[in-house]
């Protein structure tokens, strides 16, 4: 057997653990949307997700299904808690302060600094964005 196919072979294996072992997503990212600033932390036996910025300043929740939400800042608000992991994903529920809906997620890791995180009203009526991790 060629010797460079088997050391190729037992890298792609090691190295597969490796990046799936860094599925973890805490931290912060940003999101392509109004640059916003998202920080992931532990939170019971999953994650939650708390908005800490964006580009406009202090945004107002306007568009909430609740008129008496739609005063409240974006700034602090939690989009999401207890995302579960599935396989190398975390699935629950997020909140789209854009349409003021709320969603099934999916976080899918694609590299150590970027991140699938899709939503579906019902699949396969789904809408995915690509969210950078932020250094630091």
């Amino acid at each position: 057997m060629n010797r460079g196919l088997v050391w190729a072979a037992g890298a792609m294996l090691t190295a597969a653990p490796a990046f799936a072992a860094k599925s973890d997503i805490t931290g912060l990212w940003r999101t392509p949307d109004r640059g916003g600033l998202i920080e992931i932390t532990p939170c019971g036996k999953g994650i939650c997700g708390k908005v800490l910025g964006g580009e406009s300043g202090d945004p107002l929740d306007s568009l909430n299904k609740d008129p008496a939400l739609r005063g409240r800042s974006l700034i602090g608000m939690t989009l999401f808690r207890n995302l579960r992991p599935v396989g190398r994903a975390w699935k629950g529920r997020i909140y789209n302060p854009d349409d003021g809906n709320t969603y099934d997620v999916t976080m899918t890791p694609r590299s150590p600094t970027r991140m699938d995180v899709r939503g579906c009203i019902v699949w396969p009526l789904c809408r995915g964005k690509d969210w950078v991790r932020v250094k630091g």
